[in-house]
């Protein structure tokens, strides 16, 4: 299998220790992309070809041209300039070409020619594009709906015009699916929070919202694009046949098919090539699965070069090794400190491109939360690796609340071991998190919601007190598209054995999170607040005894405080390692790393681990 290397490749450093000072690059932990999307196309001559999309942390984004009969490959990146943003959204023309959006960057490339013909910036102030919403426009126009402010942008082909026609809903963030009538209106199905289904004039600006507000309930809208020539919307139970703005209510059973869409969503893996063959992608695998029509399957390897997987969490397991997790796809990754060797250990077919969120061990077990499924995981790292199993298969989930835990953020022990709390942001359109409590002891596993925990905020970091209780810290935010209730982040105090909150507080005034909190040897809670705003808290007194502003460190990844064997308490920003005093509460820039922190910290055998994209790094402490 051969890799082209399309435009100027950017060096990829190998998964050597490269070493800065104190500072040791333990290689990346799982060396693969994953697919954001998959079509097949023809080249000059007529030839079938394939395109995937990729996400990983290379330099800069790619997709890889795919021969289906002899796996021969090539990689062309993005263009210069062009930030490598995850797709989410592409489309294969009626016009022979393809486009997507890298983030909230358009893309043109021509497969025929084997080169990029244009990229452009509509809309600005938007992050990116989302499901089936890139369409051909009936006038040969790209036209596609954003995220998050759902704006609806097109391109023209023949001019490179790109134009942004303006907002299709004020309050929803997510168009997921989009279709143009033969009278060149425009339909989006909108979400998450409350459904929606919007007509819209490109040319007049006329916007016209089909259900009414009564019949917006939770969920996305639907659109599509029917056989039969007409656009059918639906929210809720209800389906309108659309035209010039126009909507007729129509019964479920007379929607007729679909009509064929070039739309791509992140999530396709198939492709039928022009001769009926079907292809099966498995970008992380690198490998097709080929089925022409009345044939046996066979497998087609193929390669590529990749930066791989971005890592998002790392935990200390119970054997003595250091555990991480990537996202996109999901891989276990095990690093150990002894043998300093680094291994792969696989997906979890279940999670699939998600993660596990947050990590940690108690007793003979490692334990997780997974996105975007809400389930709790153990894993038993003594036992044979073998995920999916039908039969004692490890990991294995526990538990499973989807709604309440989609984004877990945080995964604690207490000190006995028998409590292992898990806690993160609610599902889609949803707004206030849960935690799931598991008892060890008896294996249970019991849901708090929001309105008992915190009303309407989710938990996003955790410690328990040295008198056994759980202290919290709380985001307002809702990343899934809900619709935020609260005004600040609070910090709670939990008495597990009554599953009742007994106390709360907002620490910093006007702050939307509490982002990580640590507990001192002395029985404060350090934490910091939105904009690194740090804060010391007395559990005894209840009052704040310090604050100040901790800005200047940096931005802060996921779990930003940890407490050392020395006692003292490291802040892993991600441009800074910083020492922080119990007690005095002074703190000092210690080191500046080599790379971005982007996960961290594990502190084991006086090197404090973390993640930077895609790899794993440690760094020495201080010598007492």
């Amino acid at each position: 299998m051969t890799i082209v290397l399309v435009l100027p490749l950017i060096a990829i450093a190998a998964a050597t220790h490269a070493q800065d000072g104190a500072f040791v690059d333990h290689g990346v932990g799982a060396a693969v992309a994953e697919s954001r999307g998959f079509v097949a196309a023809q080249d000059a001559e007529g030839n079938p070809l394939l395109i995937a999309l990729s996400l990983d942390m290379s330099p800069r984004g790619w997709i890889l041209l795919i021969d289906p009969n002899t796996g021969e490959t090539e990689q062309f990146y993005y263009p210069e300039g062009v930030p490598n943003s995850p797709p989410y959204a592409s489309l294969m023309s009626d016009n022979g070409r393809f486009y997507t959006f890298a983030g909230k960057v358009f893309l043109e490339f021509d497969p025929a020619a084997r080169e990029w013909l244009f990229n452009g910036i509509p809309a600005p102030g938007e992050a990116c594009v989302t499901g089936d919403a890139v369409i051909d426009g009936a006038d040969g126009r790209i036209f596609a709906g954003t995220n998050p402010n759902c704006r609806l942008v097109s391109y023209d082909p023949r001019t490179q015009e790109m134009r942004d026609h303006g907002q299709l809903d004020d309050a929803e963030h997510y168009v997921s699916y989009m279709a143009m009538d033969d009278s060149g209106w425009v339909y989006a199905g909108i979400g998450t929070a409350r459904q929606n289904v919007v007509a819209f004039n490109p040319e007049t600006g006329e916007r016209v919202q089909i259900p009414s507000e009564e019949q917006r309930i939770l969920g996305t809208g639907i659109v599509r694009k029917a056989i039969d020539g007409f656009v059918y919307g639906k929210v809720g139970d209800t389906w309108w046949r659309l035209h010039e703005g126009r909507a007729e209510v129509v019964a479920a059973d007379a929607v007729p098919a679909a009509a064929p869409s070039g739309s791509i969503g992140w999530g396709q893996r198939d492709a039928t090539l022009a001769d009926g063959t079907a292809v099966r992608l498995d970008l992380p695998g690198k490998k097709l699965t080929v089925t022409p029509p009345g044939g046996e399957a066979r497998e087609v390897a193929f390669s590529y070069a990749s930066e791989g997987a971005d890592i998002t969490s790392i935990a200390a397991g119970p054997d003595g090794d250091i555990y991480a997790s990537s996202a996109h796809p999901m891989h276990l990754v095990r690093y150990g400190p002894d043998a300093d060797e680094l291994t792969d250990l696989g997906p979890v077919p279940a999670i699939g491109g998600g993660n596990m969120c947050a990590m940690t061990a108690a007793g003979d077990y490692l334990y997780g939360a997974s996105y975007a499924a809400g389930q709790v995981w153990r894993y038993a790292p003594a036992a044979p690796w073998q995920p999916g199993a039908p039969e004692e298969a490890n990991p294995t989930p526990i538990a499973q609340y989807k709604s309440d835990l989609c984004r877990p953020r945080a995964c604690v022990a207490d000190a006995s071991e028998r409590w292992v709390v898990s806690g993160g942001f609610a599902g889609y359109g949803l707004c206030g998190g849960g935690l799931a409590i598991h008892d060890r002891e008896t294996g249970e596993t019991e849901l708090l919601n929001h309105e008992v925990v915190a009303p309407f905020e989710s938990t996003i970091t955790m410690r328990f007190l040295p008198d056994g209780t759980l202290v919290g810290g709380t985001s307002i935010l809702t990343p899934g598209g809900g619709h935020p209730q609260a005004t600040q982040g609070t910090l709670y105090i939990l008495d597990l054995n009554t599953r009742e909150v007994i106390y709360r507080t907002n620490p910093v005034e006007g702050a939307q999170e509490v982002f990580s909190i640590e507990v001192g040897p002395d029985g404060l809670i350090y934490g910091l607040a939105s904009g690194a705003r740090f804060f010391v808290f007395d559990p005894k007194t209840r009052k704040i005894v310090h604050a100040e502003d901790m800005s200047a460190y940096g931005a802060m990844p996921r779990q930003t405080l940890t407490l050392g064997p020395d006692g003292n308490i490291y802040a892993t920003f991600t441009t800074s390692i910083v020492r922080i005093t119990p007690g005095s509460f002074e703190h000092e820039l210690l080191a500046t790393p080599p790379k971005p922190i982007g996960a961290g910290a594990v502190i084991m055998n006086g090197r404090l681990y973390y993640a930077s994209g895609s790899r794993i790094w440690s760094w020495a402490l201080p010598a007492e």
